[in-house]
């Protein structure tokens, strides 16, 4: 009887380990965009990332997050939990939705590759739900890819053109290409960092994503031991790196959702008087090191700087700047007029880009790419019909109103803070980009931060836990 336990109790134990392993492998690659499988069903001109399917790296540690995780769920004994409704319910909601979209796509095969993945994250969620990974799990493999991404990037924009790493999935990048994605002032064109994504705004989505689990997990540390308080300051090294890339990706909707990060994890952990003086030395420290980081990038990039938040008429006299604006416009008139035409149903989950080529004839497709609007609850909204575009706001919504409601448990430890600020971030960036809706990378940030949000905001949890205990694990 009792080798039988304590079998079943290692074999838990094993497959727990494994689970967290593989997790910690889909944070560590889930910002890459190398492909490698890439099942071409090209459409000319649209770009072939919103017609094509592909298996990523992330793949396969997604699969195998699931394939250790549920088993390992099943054998700890351990009430299942469905995390709580006011997140499962309308998640398993829009899966639902997303299958039966297929039906009305204008391709159906490619909305029910989308159906499939949407389901596999909400494996990932349940997962995450019940087997709460501990705060180095999450944190360290995300350090390990910021310096990774963010090495890449700061010599990309050093260099002013890709370096050599096309067998890791770098684009081949030069500032003179249409196409490219760049800053202009007079005749000058400057290349803005990708690292090894499809998108500047997607690494900066990334690195804020990771950061601010950094730096909850270098505020935590310090509720313990001298030993892992010394070891905190290996965390400035990808803290440093990783501002840096992200000032380079010139990513406005990323640099504004690490700001507001910020603040969550700024007033989380100045909870107690007590220790208030002690925590604003060590966020003088942060300070300190942000500013060294930035210094120099900061003074070099003084014109880029004011082009980007609109000084002397940038969004207006500035050629790139009118044209990126104009650009999104147009793309939201032809969201509005197809979600108007298909109200019910949507168009197709991931189909949004082709139905708007075949059937929006007043979008000027000749001086505009075709391309998701960059406002994720419109996308919802139109691909997946009015409950899709409710069940999105909902999502929008609840998360944010639970935090203020139990702001007691928020400010409880830094890392429970910094998992609730990844939801804020991520939802500021969905009010400008739509890739946490569509691009892999970013469906496992947005399915990621609502598991550990659900794991650690559960209703039924006691007020009086916290999740120091698991940082106290890693």
């Amino acid at each position: 009887m009792n080798s039988t336990f304590l079998s079943g109790e290692r074999l838990s134990a094993g497959l727990t380990l494994a689970a967290r392993l593989a997790f910690a492998g889909l944070l560590f690659s889930s910002a890459s965009m190398w492909r490698w499988v890439d099942v071409e069903r090209r459409v000319p001109p649209l770009f072939g990332g919103y017609t094509d399917f592909f298996v990523y790296p992330s793949d396969l540690f997604l699969l195998l997050t699931l394939a250790f995780g549920f088993p390992a769920i099943l054998v700890s004994g351990n009430r299942i939990t469905r995390g709580p409704w006011y997140l499962t319910l309308p998640l398993v909601a829009l899966v639902t939705l997303s299958f039966i979209s297929t039906f009305v796509s204008v391709d159906p095969p490619l909305t029910l590759y989308h159906s499939i993945r949407l389901l596999l994250l909400l494996g990932l969620y349940f997962v995450l739900c019940n087997l709460v990974p501990p705060a180095g799990w999450v944190a360290v493999p995300l350090a390990l890819g910021v310096m990774a991404q963010g090495g890449v990037a700061i010599l990309q924009f050093v260099n002013q053109s890709s370096i050599g790493l096309g067998r890791l999935g770098e684009l081949p990048l030069d500032p003179l290409k249409t196409g490219t994605s760049i800053l202009r002032y007079d005749d000058v064109r400057i290349l803005r960092a990708y690292g090894l994504t499809d998108h500047p705004n997607l690494l900066g989505g990334f690195l804020a994503f990771a950061l601010i689990f950094i730096l909850g997990y270098y505020f935590a540390l310090a509720d313990f031991g001298s030993r892992k308080r010394r070891l905190r300051v290996l965390l400035f090294l990808p803290l440093a790196l990783g501002l840096i890339a992200l000032f380079y990706t010139f990513s406005r909707s990323a640099q504004l959702a690490f700001g507001m990060g910020v603040v969550v994890v700024f007033a989380a952990s100045l909870r107690e008087r007590a220790q208030r003086s002690l925590r604003l030395r060590e966020w003088l420290v942060v300070a300190l090191v942000g500013v060294s980081a930035l210094a120099v990038p900061f003074i070099n990039n003084q014109r880029l700087i004011a082009q980007r938040v609109g000084q002397a008429n940038a969004f207006s006299d500035n050629v790139g700047e009118a044209r990126s604006l104009n650009e999104r416009d147009e793309l939201t008139n032809s969201a509005n007029r197809l979600f108007a035409a298909h109200q019910l149903w949507g168009v197709g989950n991931g189909a949004l880009t082709l139905t708007m080529y075949y059937l929006d004839k007043q979008f000027p497709g000749d001086t505009y790419y075709y391309q998701p609007v960059h406002f994720v609850l419109l996308v919802a909204a139109t691909e997946l019909g009015l409950f899709g575009g409710f069940f999105w706001l909902w999502l929008m919504a609840m998360p944010p109103l639970v935090m203020w409601l139990r702001r007691a448990r928020l400010i409880q430890d830094v890392w429970r803070a910094a998992i609730a600020a990844s939801v804020i971030m991520l939802l500021v960036v969905s009010f400008f980009d739509y890739y946490p809706w569509l691009w892999q990378a970013g469906r496992v940030w947005q399915w990621s931060a609502w598991g550990l949000f659900a794991g650690v905001f559960s209703i039924r949890q006691p007020l009086v836990e916290s999740t120091n205990t698991r940082i106290q694990d890693a």
